[in-house]
Formats: structure tokens, sequence, C-alpha cells
């Protein structure tokens, strides 16, 4: 169970006992975090109700803080009262599905704002809260904001002594986030102290499913059909599926489809565990759980179950057919519906990963992806505003543009079970030595079949991008900003046609970045577009996996339509055919090159 944020409190005063309300909807089972700041006022002064266990402490200044944790009960108090001498302000944070593991780092100085120190991660998984202080004599604050990519949860002040503000995000990663910074309104020279806490997640629910089946295919290899549910893990069941197919594509959502076969009443009590024939069962069926896949008892990746079609034809047995996509199909579910704090001079990939920290920060969209480190080295200018647009289409638009990069979301096993890791690369994937090596000759070889699609239509050989409006008086008309026309020279210089493509941003209103949009279509979708494939017979252990997305593959081809040769190609798309009963081989089908162009 991945941890989230499920609500907090906070409270100022100057009274010798600081009380604060329980966070609403505490849980018994819950992680609860207390961050106490009090001014002039000793350590062994500040103290908790019964049940709270010392985190860390701090005071060597004029503010000193205590961090406090507890695990929910079933009789929680609605309020607890906290010690003190002097002025305090306390966050309170109560935290679903966490775990007691928490790291807590505390600094103190004075500046223009306060910072909260870097604090090493829980967990792969976690939530980070931080929260600053400030001595404000003789100014008031008036307002305070909280470090970029993290959510405010509250602002407190006693009087014009003490004032303090708490946020907390979601992390994914197994490295520090680094110092970040508080500002408060009306900027000043302030002492302060900061802390950090990083909380880790619950513990997996076991696994407990009997062992799979045996399906032979080329050499020996298994596959393994479980059902958990999406956010917490949960497992529901394996089920024996038949016709399945799956793929996965970079920088597009792979695609999942299988049948299940019910028998007899047995097998369909078992399908009802996971598929339920009640409508009023909501926390299973599909939108709620995901298929995980494994051959030879390696995950070979996850797929959202977002569709489901029971039916029976004449006089046969009912079946159901499952749908489903990989799971960034689901950052295209979920609008940013807040605008995040501008990113000036910022790292492509530092944005890409606050974007997706953004995401899992909202209530119930955390999928625990643990997020690769690394900059790219490209910087962008980036605004992202409160709209209808979704999290996945910003990622891609980011990824999308002259200098960008590749990612995907790779499925791992991990100490506690499967890991669902985004990667990035410049490109994706092992590009030298390439480290798959396919063969279509008169001799033999793996390769069963092919195909070559060339489509002029689908390209074009002059680019431009279309923004927003930028016009900020409504009674005058305006015109979205569109940039020049990025032209692939090569292929007009060859004796090929003006043919025009125009691509909408429409939130976009800086005329580089669509000179950026422009460029990056020229340069990957000029002229006729080429989506190649081949057809594969899958070994026990070939030398991929659906993690091999990016890589190079070597492929010699000898028949009656090629000559011979070799050619180097990346891989884009990976499509898996398991073996069926009706068809005793496992083929594989690998997308080469080529370019989706977006709409």
């Amino acid at each position: 169970m991945t941890a989230s944020y499920r609500s907090s409190t906070s409270a100022a005063g100057v009274d010798n006992t600081l009380q604060v309300t329980r966070p609403p909807g505490t849980t018994a089972g819950d992680q609860i975090l207390a961050i106490h700041f009090s001014f002039n006022t000793t350590l062994s002064a500040m103290t908790a109700p019964s049940g709270w266990a010392s985190a860390g402490s701090r005071g060597t200044g004029l503010i000193t803080v205590r961090v406090w944790r507890k695990t929910a009960t079933a009789t929680e108090s609605g309020s607890y009262s906290f010690g003190q001498d002097n002025h305090g302000a306390i966050h309170v944070v109560c935290l679903r599905d966490a775990s007691t593991a928490v790291n807590v780092a505390i600094t103190e100085g004075v500046a223009l704002t306060a910072a909260t120190p870097g604090v090493a991660p829980a967990d792969a998984s976690a939530v980070e809260i931080r929260a600053a202080a400030v001595y404000t004599f003789p100014t008031t604050i008036t307002g305070w904001s909280g470090p970029s990519g993290y959510t405010l949860r509250g602002q407190v002040q006693s009087a014009n002594v003490l004032s303090s503000a708490a946020a907390t995000r979601q992390t994914n990663s197994s490295v520090s986030s680094g110092e970040q910074q508080f500002s408060e309104t009306p900027a000043a020279f302030h002492e302060f102290i900061g802390v950090s806490i990083s909380v880790g997640s619950g513990s997996t629910i076991p696994d407990t499913e009997p062992p799979p089946p045996f399906t032979p295919g080329v050499g020996e290899s298994q596959y393994r059909y479980k059902f958990h549910r999406l956010r917490d893990g949960h497992y529901l069941g394996d089920l024996p599926l038949v016709n399945v197919n799956f793929d996965k594509r970079i920088l597009q959502p792979g695609t999942f489809s299988a049948t299940i076969p019910i028998p007899d009443r047995d097998v369909g009590a078992l399908v009802k565990e996971i598929i339920p024939e009640d409508e009023t069962v909501l926390d299973r069926g599909p939108g709620v759980i995901t298929c995980q896949i494994l051959r030879g008892g390696e995950y070979w990746g996850e797929y959202w179950i977002t569709g489901a079609t029971p039916t029976r034809s004449g006089q046969g047995t009912p079946t159901i057919a499952l749908r489903g996509s990989t799971l960034d199909a689901y950052f295209l579910q979920v609008e940013l519906q807040e605008t995040l704090p501008t990113f000036a001079a910022y790292d492509q990939i530092d944005i890409a990963r606050e974007l997706l920290n953004h995401m899992q920060s909202q209530p119930y969209a955390n999928l625990g992806l643990v997020l690769q480190g690394g900059v790219s080295g490209v910087e962008r200018d980036r605004t992202y505003n409160a709209d209808e647009a979704t999290y996945g289409q910003r990622l891609t638009e980011l990824a999308q543009v002259d200098g960008g990069f590749e990612w995907a979301i790779n499925i791992l096993s991990g100490p506690a079970g499967l890991e669902r890791h985004w990667v990035w690369g410049m490109p994706l994937g092992v590009q030298d030595p390439a480290p798959h090596v396919f063969s279509d000759d008169p001799h033999g070889g793996i390769i069963t079949g092919w195909s070559e699609q060339i489509d002029a239509l689908r390209g074009a050989t002059r680019w431009r991008a279309r923004g927003d409006r930028i016009s900020t008086d409504a009674s005058t008309s305006s015109t979205p900003l569109i940039s020049a026309a990025a032209e692939a020279t090569a292929h007009l210089e060859a004796g090929w046609p003006r043919l025009d493509r125009t691509i909408t941003y429409s939130s976009v209103t800086e005329m580089g970045t669509l000179e950026d949009y422009a460029a990056y279509w020229a340069a990957v979708a000029a002229g006729a577009l080429r989506v190649d494939a081949v057809t594969l017979t899958l070994g026990a252990e070939p030398s991929f996996s659906m993690n091999s997305l990016g890589d190079t593959a070597r492929l010699y081809f000898d028949n009656e339509w090629h000559t011979p040769h070799w050619r180097t190609r990346r891989i884009i798309g990976i499509g898996i055919t398991p073996t069926s009963r009706n068809d005793g081989k496992e083929t594989a089908e690998l997308v080469l090159e080529g370019q989706e162009v977006a709409p």
C-alpha cells in the first residue's frame, strides 16, 4: 500500500497549552505527525499528550521545534493539547496507508525565505512533509507560499511574534529532493527554523495466490495473469485468460485484450471476485483493477482494466471480453485543475517529475511511481494554468519538442512485489551496440513475418505550431500565435511538393516554444512516414522484454523482396501474443522506428 495524505489541522496561540483538533477523517491505523514550533520555549517545556512519541527536535535559537508521531486508534481523541511556555504554532498531518518509518531533518538560520533541508526518503514511495516557522516581530505575515511542487496544507500565526506554514507532496524516489524554500509576504529578514519529514508506505498485502498453471510455448514459458486493485495493490485473484494480446509503445498508451471463458458456475464465482456481477460492488471491476502479467515468473507488464463485456452467443457458454491500457493512459484521465508555480529555466526532466509528483499528490491519484533521477541538460520555461488539460497531455507536449525526451513506465520486481518505474531517455533504450539481433533468410531465423508501411499523407514537408490567443482585452478580437514554418529542406530539395501541417497547442503563449514544436515535427515526421514491423517467434529466454522499448535491433533480411542486407532500427513498440489453445506459438511483434503525428 502506498502512503498518501489524508487531512491536516493547524493552530496557533500563546497559552501554556496549545490545543489543536484531530485531522478530519482520521481512521484507526493512520499515521499522525505533529510539528510544534514555539517562541522562546525550552525543549523540555514542549510536551505532547499520552501516546505520542518524539521523532525529532531542535532548539538553539529563538524558535524551538519538536516533531511527534503516533498511530491512530479506534478511540482517537477529538483534539490534542501540547505544552509550551510562550507563543506557539502547530501542524498535525494525518497519512493513510503509511508505515512507522519516519526520517526527520531540521535546519535554522536568518534569511528572506525559510529553508527546509533535504531529507532521506523513508521509502521508495513516501509522503514528504515540509514545515517552517519565522519570528515575525515587528511585522505581521500576510501570506505564505510553499515550495514548488508542494501543496500548502496550513498557515497560522500567533500575534505578530510567530508565523508558520506546512506543505506536503508525494515522493517516489530513492534520492532526496533537497533543500526547499518557503516564502512569506511581506519578504523580510527573519529568524527561521525549517523541518522536513519523510514517511514511508505501509506494508503490501501479501500475495498468497496459488502457483501459476504451466503454458507451453517455444522452449518453456509460463504466463500468469494476476489481478490487483490499482491504487492500493490489494490482490484479488488469478484468472485463466485466453486470446490474450498486449502491447507497449513509446509516448503513447499500450493496449490489452483478453477473453475469460466461463464454462461453469464454479468458474463464474471465481470471476465475480474480480469482475462483479452486482453493480453495487465498487471495490473491484473495470476502472478499479489492473492485470499484472508474469512470464516465467518475471513481470512483463501491468494493464489498467477499463472495460469488460460479458456475452453469450447461441447455445455456447458465457465469456467476458476484457480491454485495458498501460498505466500512462491513466495520466490522460486526471485533469490539472490548479495552477502550478511557473517553471523558469528548469530542466525539462525536473518539470516532468514535478508534473507527475503533483498528479500523485492529488486525492486518490497516487500510483506509487518510482521516478528516475538525473537531468537532461535542456532547460525550459513552462507555465501550467488550471484548465481542462490532463497531466498526460502536458507531459507528452513537454516531451515532443525539439531537444525533447522519451519516457515510459517499466514494471519491475521489487522487495514487496511489483514496482512501477517512470523512466526517461534522450532517446530511451540501449543504442550501441545493438542488444538484439533477428534474421529472416532462406536458412531460417526467428522472423516469421514483416510489414513496411510507407504513407506520404501522415507526414509533411512544412510544419507549423499554433498556440493560444494572447489578447487580454475582451472587446477586441485576437488571433492565435502561429510559428513560422519549419521546412523539411532535404525533402523539398529532392523534389517533394509542399505538404503543410499545423499542430495546435492551445495553452502555449510563447513563440519560442511553438517554434521548438514545429522544429520537432519537421525533424521526426518529414515526408513519407515509415512504420515497419517484424513478427518473431519467442524462445524461452528472449533477449528483450516489455522494458526494452527504445533499444536498437540489428535485422538481417534475405528473401524474394529484400536483397541480402543488415539494417539497424529502434524498437518503438512491442506487442505480445502468448500461447493459447488455438495456437501453440508465442509471438512478438516489434514496431520499428516511425512516428505517430499528433492530431
